[in-house]
């Protein structure tokens, strides 16, 4: 009932509204707490308005995402590990805190891009669900990710995640289950 709730909510803010504009009425987390989703997470699926994303969607597998304290109190530190032809690449950084629990916002100077996350659902044990507004030289993009702290999740999750993000604007084609493969 949870999903479906938010799911009307979801689309009630992103019906007719560009990327960019009402973020503040995205809702996050109720009661979010930052330190719960520390630690490891695993990619499990992703839906996106972002063409080139969607126009490579069958070379991008699993990966691993971990989280946790900044080097100061506003930040929140981020390594992300995937599998990109054949080798295994880490990406690092640091998301700003904003005044909203559950909201932090990412600026890369070197590729201009600037993206705002919001931590939509999660039980911090088992999955969260991320929503990404990304502002770029390619213009805005929204992607929602599901996350799970194992590398499988239940079939009614993964199917929940699929129906907001149809619900958001996403279109089918646009929304993939990442491929495990084993490394």
């Amino acid at each position: 009932m949870f999903w479906g709730l938010l799911s009307l909510l979801l689309f009630a803010v992103a019906s007719g509204t560009p990327v960019g504009d009402q973020d503040e009425d995205i809702q996050v987390q109720e009661n979010f707490e930052a330190e719960r989703m520390y630690g490891k997470w695993y990619d499990i699926a992703i839906g996106t308005t972002c063409m080139w994303m969607k126009n490579y969607k069958e070379k991008f597998s699993m990966g691993t995402l971990v989280l946790g304290p900044g080097p100061s109190n506003d930040q929140i530190s981020t390594v992300s590990t995937r599998l990109r032809q054949g080798d295994c690449t880490c990406v690092s950084g640091e998301y700003l805190k904003t005044s909203t629990p559950g909201k932090y916002t990412y600026y890369n100077p070197k590729w201009d891009v600037s993206i705002r996350s919001y931590v939509l659902r999660t039980n911090y044990e088992e999955y969260a669900v991320i929503l990404m507004k990304k502002k770029s030289s390619f213009g805005p993009s929204t992607t929602l990710k599901l996350y799970g702290r194992n590398p499988e999740l239940r079939e009614d999750l993964i199917e929940s995640f699929q129906q907001l993000a149809l619900e958001m604007g996403i279109p089918a084609d646009s929304i993939f289950i990442l491929a495990n493969r084993g490394k």
